[in-house]
């Protein structure tokens, strides 16, 4: 036994830990236990757990597989530690018996020092002691909840290991700088512990010279008396002395001095407190040589006016305490029940600016702020009358003071010294971690209002977005209202836009023309010479196409080829070729019909196909039989079925077969009854293509009277319901929506500035703000040279106005290097590109930084003039595409009664090869071929004369000749002006452009022909259609707005368009058109905005509005959209989305969706519960931020290898993987990936799901499985059974079972001259044979006493004959497994057996609660015993009742 408990300091830090910790001794006896400890294992307070072995609360678990448990030298042994540490599994036992897994970190510890500078854990530890001449190691037990980390636990031991070693080099250090030593001696005088140099002192040489330490191998364990020569026990168990000894300098046989040299020594001694229930005391003995000095007085009276505690302790221990505790990093105070300081640390002193002389004596309020320190001494009296503990053994953030009055926070614990008086506080300052906190939430405050600035940046570049978005979908709109394809291509032939009709006439979609080279609309042999041409044009300029009008041949997606006309013009200022195409196929076979019909007959069917072709939507006519008698071109385009294929075919063709069958059903109700259900009215319903796919559509049913047919237009709905369903990702499209308009921004020049002719800033981008540093709001309205530098701003204007004056263009249309000016006054080189779109009077600038990427100068260019082009010019656009159109001209002659020509135009000198000069003054007959030219003057005069106008007025195919004597076919358009007597005529070339002959009926007709077409247009709109005045008088509106707001035409013609809105804004709707004419300021006009409403009988709806305005004419255009059944779509949408988030947060797993660069972009609630942080903080970071170190460190690398490779090793499984909280722990989890494809991107979405729980229940589950085989190799497993379900006591009576005893021949003798190892191993050899015959025999072993085995049948309730055969074969067995044994040759001779059985009645329980055994008693086992103790070695005797039930395969000799 040791013959000391740990000191009074070491206890009270040990009672201060928050966790549980348990010292013991090397053989596993526990010297100490902290309060932590002593509650988890729910020892009541008269228990005493020192002095126990640490395995009756702990059983420590083998490693698996292997389910056994260790004992105490098997966890302890040298060769199963790790630099001194290991962990370790194991099952905790209350005093209650309740058990429950523990996870252990073991320190085995060879130093004397105990320190405690980390208070989260506030272990103490002890090591290396000798005792009786034996090398002692003590080891602290770590015990927390396996739950619990063990890598925290590991943490907290190296910082502990490093203290350790730390303070006691410290407190060496003291000693060897003050010529001091100091040895530790038990009761007994054993010297159990000494500082290096003890050995030197008294003349003992080393053991090794490179190891000051191990000279002290000479002294430990050593008596007392040997080192001072029979004066050292005056110095046992004395407290406070303080004494002069002279020794001889040797020790026995090892003096390392030939003579007798004396020394002096001043010898201190002082007891090491004792702890309760351990009155034996260990010495503290500090010596100090004062050979040739004068004696030091004792100095054991503490200064004048401090008392003197009653537990007083030595000047040299102390001075060893408080050099160790010098060291701390937390500053410490002990003070008394007084609340009187006693003792302070060097860190104290740091900490609160006093000297230790200062403090000593003083009471601890002194480091108290007023408010606390006023009622401090209260407190400390009401706890010392109450045992109450608030503070005691607990830590707390208070407020402390230094002497210079100023206060900081700090972490505060306590603990009271047992037995003492004590109590020790330790102080930890918290300024820098409330510093670095601080400054966290000032950062985070920043970044916080960073994001607000950067969300409303975001904000206003979505609103500049959207005007741009909808002025370019107004132009666009324009252009797909035309009803010639287009397109535009750059300088390499690649096509840069295209309207809808392009897409209608040629199957592909937008997206797949962008990009493309244009050839791939032509024929093979012209697409592969087509780069060419446009090589030699850019080359010569020699213009062949553009300008003119040409017949071609295009060819569609499908392969297919057809005619078309050709006009093709340029762009000025910015190398682009736009190119409209008209179809003539349906021309040329109109013109085939023409010849074969009148003339009215050619102009009704005009009409009518040109209302079919110019509808957007598909359109049937079918007859009462739903025979189908008309389609149109969108028909064929949407369906896929020819016109042939169409006509004369059911209509129920186009529908799904559960409504086709019952259609014709439905024509037959209406011709019955006439009601209308689906006629008048428009139905969202489902159509089918021909290759069997189906698609959303909106039909419109309307009667044509008096005809028996039925016409139906119907709208594909499909991109509508594509549009709805992108609400559902709405988030995600807005990004998308503002990446596409950013995109659209930046693939200009990077900084973009729109000025008026004043040079006022009138709209400027992000890029803008970012490179020159102003806002926005500080932008618009300021002159543009606040950019420029001071030389060139002042003459800027000037610039300006020589420019509007002159018009000779210095800058504009070019690309100049400049310099430019920031905010900061800094200046930088850029490149700066100025364009003037169309005639708006605005100046557009691009300025690009030529800083960093001057080298990519022309790409940027080319990237700011296609910007330029496609989202800032769209005015210059529309310009572009009038100019495009007024390219078309067609020859024109003017000629007097005489038929001599007066004027002709350019075309006319294209087309017929004359000038100018030559055609004036010359007879027009000079174009016709001679068999007209010879009559036409003839023509002439009988016009003059009769006014019978056959040509005049009218258009007619003829053939006209040029100047090199070739002909072609035209047309010919005369007419007649009435005051002047000129005749005016227009040809139009035939042999490029042959279905233009349609194009030139009378004006007259030509006009009602194109109103007729824009009504049915207009009419067939799905959107409700208002032209107003400037005076905002409805002057047109079509069928849809009369049903979307209940008035007819008649009622809105003549009206003020404020009679469809609400009060509110009809009452200033005219103002708001009078400031726009007054100030040409656009808000409303080409925007789309959201508005409300109001019907004839005063509901109110919402709507989206759509303006625009003709300037020729001074009209304003609007289409109103009602939204109500949109909006109903959206909140149901929304709501969707919403439950959809419910349900997402509702999940009992973790959410993570990723990017494919690792970036969290969506979490659900239980990621924030689990790992700690909040939604925010999730949001925006690497998904590594959840992982453990080198996981974290190498997650993006294995995302780029998956990017590259596509191997999945974690996508679409589940694995165990271990995951990281905000508070740096760590749990395991299950980890299950799935990658997902949305709108063209990767994301990958993760579900986490905490197993922590289920790693406890399978560990518990082991176990128990443990548990139970432990106990099934006790006891049967039907008595094992029983006794979990019922712990009470089991005690049977069973009538018949059959008993063997076995016993060694001759053990005790045999056993004598053998060593208890060989005694052991023969035993369990020979035993562990008989056991495997139990298992093969399904037989009962009971128990073994000493070299008796004893067996019987598994008791039954039931007479089983077959138990006592089994027991029977089981004793011939037993000698085949003697005789095998026998065979190896065992060391100590063979050995022989006596075997006795007997049948009958037995009691049969359990006894025991502690290592309990299922035993029997009776006759029939006394019977047993006696027929085993009376029989002969190699034999098996039995008694009677064994041969009446052993059956007849055994014979039994009867012995006499």
């Amino acid at each position: 036994m040791m013959s000391s408990n740990p000191p009074a300091y070491l206890r009270a830090l040990l009672d201060g830990s928050s966790d549980a910790s348990v010292l013991c001794l090397s053989n596993g006896v526990i010297w100490h236990a902290n309060d932590v400890a002593i509650r988890i294992l729910q020892i009541t307070p008269d228990e005493d757990v020192k002095g126990v072995s640490v395995s009756t609360h702990i059983s420590f678990s083998a490693a698996a597989p292997s389910s056994r448990f260790l004992s105490w030298s098997e966890v302890t042994g040298t060769g199963t530690f790790r630099n001194d540490r290991k962990n370790a599994r194991g099952v905790a036992t209350t005093a209650t018996g309740k058990c429950f897994p523990v996870t252990m970190t073991i320190v085995r510890f060879h130093l004397d020092e105990v320190v405690d500078l980390n208070q989260s854990s506030g272990l103490a530890e002890i090591s290396n002691n000798n005792n009786n001449g034996h090398n002692r190691s003590f080891f602290c037990l770590y015990i927390q909840h396996d739950k619990d980390s063990l890598t925290s636990i590991q943490r907290k031991m190296e910082s502990l290991e490093g203290n350790v070693a730390r303070h006691s080099a410290t407190r060496d250090t003291i000693l060897r700088s003050t010529g001091q030593f100091l040895i530790v001696v038990d009761a007994d005088g054993i010297i159990r512990e000494a500082s290096p140099g003890v050995a030197h002192l008294f003349g003992y040489e080393k053991n090794n010279a490179n190891n000051d330490n191990d000279e002290n191998y000479k002294v430990e364990n050593c008596h007392i008396d040997e080192l001072f020569q029979g004066k050292g026990s005056q110095f046992i168990s004395r407290e406070m002395t303080n004494q002069q000894v002279r020794i001889e300098k040797h020790g026995e046989k090892k003096c390392n001095s030939g003579g007798r040299k004396l020394v002096d020594l001043q010898v201190q001694s002082s007891i090491i407190p004792p702890t309760e229930g351990n009155p034996g005391t260990d010495t503290a003995i500090m010596i100090k040589d004062i050979t040739g000095q004068k004696p030091p007085q004792c100095q054991n009276q503490q200064p004048n006016n401090k008392s003197v505690p009653p537990h007083e302790i030595t000047e040299s221990k102390k001075d060893v305490t408080i050099g160790i505790l010098d060291a701390s990093f937390d500053s410490l105070f002990v003070m008394t029940e007084q609340c009187i300081i006693e003792m302070v640390n060097q860190t104290s002193c740091d900490m609160f600016g006093w000297t230790e002389e200062e403090f000593i004596g003083q009471n601890i309020r002194m480091i108290m702020p007023k408010h606390m320190a006023s009622r401090h001494d209260a407190y400390v009296a009401r706890y010392l009358e109450t045992g109450i503990k608030k503070m005691m053994g607990k830590q707390r953030e208070v407020m402390a003071q230094r002497k210079d009055g100023s206060t900081f926070p700090c972490m505060l614990g306590l603990s009271q010294c047992r037995n003492s008086g004590l109590i020790c506080g330790l102080i930890r300052n918290l300024s820098p971690e409330k510093e670095a906190e601080s400054k966290y939430l000032e950062k985070q405050t920043q970044v916080y209002s960073k994001e607000i600035q950067l969300k409303q940046k975001i904000t206003e570049t979505k609103e500049i977005m959207n005007a741009l978005v909808k002025n370019q979908s107004m132009v666009m709109g324009i252009l797909d209202a035309s009803f010639h394809s287009l397109f535009v291509i750059d300088e390499n032939c690649i096509i840069q836009m295209v309207n809808k009709k392009s897409c209608d006439d040629f199957g592909w979609t937008k997206e797949e023309f962008l990009g493309e080279n244009i050839n791939m609309i032509m024929t093979p042999d012209v697409a592969c010479n087509h780069d060419q041409y446009m090589k030699n044009y850019l080359s010569t300029r020699m213009k062949k196409m553009i300008g003119t009008q040409r017949e071609v041949t295009a060819r569609r997606k499908d392969g297919s080829t057809f005619p078309c006309v050709l006009g093709l013009s340029e762009t000025q200022n910015f190398g682009l070729y736009c190119g409209f195409i008209r179809d003539l196929t349906a021309e040329k076979k109109a013109a085939s019909d023409m010849r074969a019909k009148t003339n009215e007959l050619i102009r009704n069917e005009s009409i009518v196909l040109g209302i079919l072709n110019a509808s957007s939507n598909a359109l049937f006519v079918i007859d009462e039989n739903c025979i189908i008698q008309m389609v149109n071109s969108k028909s064929s385009e949407v369906f896929g079925w020819t016109e042939e294929e169409f006509l004369g075919k059911n209509i129920n063709m186009i529908m799904p077969a559960d409504v086709a069958v019952h259609h014709d059903n439905y024509m037959k109700n209406f011709l019955n009854t006439g009601i209308k259900k689906m006629i008048g009215t428009q139905r969202e319903v489902t159509a089918c293509r021909k290759d069997g796919s189906s698609f959303p559509c909106l039909l419109d049913l309307s009667e044509a009277k008096g005809s028996g047919l039925i016409c139906g237009f119907i709208r594909d709905l499909t991109n509508q319901k594509a549009s709805e369903a992108a609400l559902i990702e709405n988030n995600r499209s807005l990004e998308v929506n503002q990446n596409i308009m950013s995109g659209i921004l930046d693939a200009a020049f990077h900084a973009l500035f729109v000025i008026n002719d004043k040079c006022i800033i009138q709209m400027v981008n992000e890029k803008a703000c970012d490179v020159f540093g102003w806002k926005r709001e500080e932008f618009i309205g300021r002159n543009v040279n606040m950019i420029m530098p001071p030389e060139i701003a002042p003459h800027h204007d000037q610039y300006m106005k020589q420019y509007i004056e002159t018009g000779v263009k210095k800058m504009m249309g070019t690309q100049r290097e400049v310099t430019a000016r920031r905010k900061d006054g800094t200046t930088f080189p850029c490149s700066l590109g100025i364009s003037e779109p169309g005639q708006s009077g605005l100046f557009c600038g691009f300025i690009r930084d030529l800083t960093q990427e001057k080298a990519r100068e022309a790409e940027i260019i080319a990237k700011q003039v296609a910007a330029e082009n496609l989202s800032h010019e769209l005015q210059a656009n529309q310009g572009i595409i009038m100019g495009v159109l007024d390219a078309a001209f067609h020859a024109l002659f003017v000629i007097d009664e005489n038929c001599i020509i007066q004027m002709v135009n350019k075309k006319s000198c294209e087309v017929f090869g004359w000038t100018k000069e030559e055609f004036v003054g010359r007879n027009i007959n000079v174009i016709m071929p001679a068999h007209v030219a010879e009559k036409h003057d003839q023509y002439m005069k009988c016009y003059l004369e009769t006014g019978v106008k056959k040509m005049i007025g009218t258009q007619r195919e003829l053939i006209a000749c040029r100047k090199d004597g070739s002909t072609f076919p035209c047309v010919l358009g005369l007419s007649e002006t009435e005051k002047a007597g000129m005749i005016c005529g227009f040809i139009r070339d035939l042999t490029k452009d042959k279905a233009a002959q349609a194009a030139l009926l009378a004006k007259n007709a030509e006009l009602q022909i194109q109103q007729n077409l824009i009504m049915s247009i207009l009419d067939a709109s799905f959107d409700g259609l208002f032209v107003i005045d400037e005076q905002c008088t409805i002057r047109m509106v079509n069928s849809m707005s009369c049903k979307v707001f209940g008035w007819t035409k008649e009622e809105f013609m003549g009206q003020n368009i404020n009679m469809i809105m609400p009060p509110a804004i009809a009452e200033v709707h005219d103002g708001f058109m009078e400031n726009y004419l007054k100030t040409g300021f656009k808000k409303m006009i080409g925007t789309l905005r959201e508005v409300t409403a109001r019907r004839k009988d005063g509901t109110t709806f919402p709507c989206r509005l759509g303006l625009s305005e003709t300037k020729e004419s001074g009209m304003f255009c609007g289409f109103i959209h009602d939204l109500t059944d949109e909006k109903a779509a959206e909140a149901e949408i929304l709501a969707k989305k919403r439950l959809s988030e419910k349900i997402i947060d509702a999940s009992f797993d973790s959410l993570f969706v990723i990017s494919e660069r690792g970036i969290i972009e969506m979490v659900n609630k239980t990621s924030t519960t689990v790992f700690g942080w909040t939604t925010e903080e999730f949001i925006g970071q690497n998904i590594s931020m959840i992982m453990p170190g080198d996981h974290a460190e190498n997650h993006n690398s294995y995302l780029e290898r998956y990017t590259k490779t596509r191997f999945k090793k974690m996508i679409g499984k589940e694995r165990e993987v271990e995951a990281r909280r905000k508070d740096g722990s760590t749990f395991p989890c299950m980890l299950g990936i799935s990658e997902v494809e949305n709108g063209g991107s990767t994301q990958y979405v993760g579900f986490i799901r905490d197993v922590t729980i289920q790693k406890s229940l399978l560990l518990a589950q082991a176990e128990r499985e443990a548990s139970d085989s432990l106990l099934y190799n006790i006891l049967p497993e039907h008595i094992a059974n029983r006794l979990k379900e019922d712990p009470s006591h089991i005690a049977d009576l069973y009538s018949n079972t059959t008993i063997l005893f076995a016993d060694i021949v001759g053990f005790t003798d045999r056993t004598s001259v053998m060593s208890p190892h060989d005694v052991v191993v023969m035993l369990n050899d020979v035993f562990s044979r008989f056991d495997y015959l139990v298992d093969i025999y399904d037989l009962n072993k009971v128990k073994t006493i000493g070299d008796c085995y004893m067996v019987t049948s598994i008791p039954s309730d039931e007479l089983e004959h077959d138990g006592c055969a089994r027991v029977c074969r089981f004793a011939l067995d037993m000698f085949k497994a003697v005789r095998a044994f026998n065979n190896t040759g065992p060391r100590h001779g063979q050995i022989n057996f006596r075997i006795g059985i007997a049948t009958g009645q037995v009691v049969a329980g359990v006894v025991g609660t502690k290592r309990f055994l299922f035993d029997m008693w009776g006759d029939a086992v006394n019977v047993a015993a006696r027929m085993e103790q009376s029989g002969l070695a190699g034999q098996i005797q039995v008694s009677k009742e064994v041969v009446e039930n052993a059956g007849p395969e055994f014979t039994f000799e009867l012995r006499g």
